[in-house]
């Protein structure tokens, strides 16, 4: 999880676009990790989970309305990560009882 979120901190501080190839295979590990580990996270690191999630939706939605060769890609992106953001969010709320918009401000306040 670290590994993930510090390349994440990495990455928010960037100016230019990251090369498609390089976030495709950070989506891959982020899903991958999520696929593997959602079940056993700790509160902290689905606050975390979710602030990277909710970076890439963004990033892949905005890349998606450039017409490309990886427009679709950038749509499929965007919306497994939506899914992900959702399914985090309704976990924090329902299950570990925190309010919405204190999921919120946990994870603004993560960059």
């Amino acid at each position: 999880m670290e590994q993930l979120f510090n390349k994440m901190a990495e990455y928010v501080k960037m100016e230019e676009d990251l090369p498609f190839d390089e976030f495709q295979n950070y989506y891959n590990s982020v899903i991958d990790f999520l696929q593997k580990e959602y079940q056993s996270l700790s509160v902290e690191d689905l606050i975390k989970v979710k602030g990277i999630v909710r970076i890439m939706c963004a990033n892949a939605r905005a890349r998606a309305l450039i017409k490309n060769d990886n427009r679709k890609k950038f749509i499929k992106i965007g919306e497994k990560t939506a899914f992900w953001d959702d399914a985090i969010n309704r976990r924090l709320v329902k299950e570990e009882g925190m309010a919405a918009d204190e999921v919120q401000q946990k994870v603004d306040a993560l960059w």
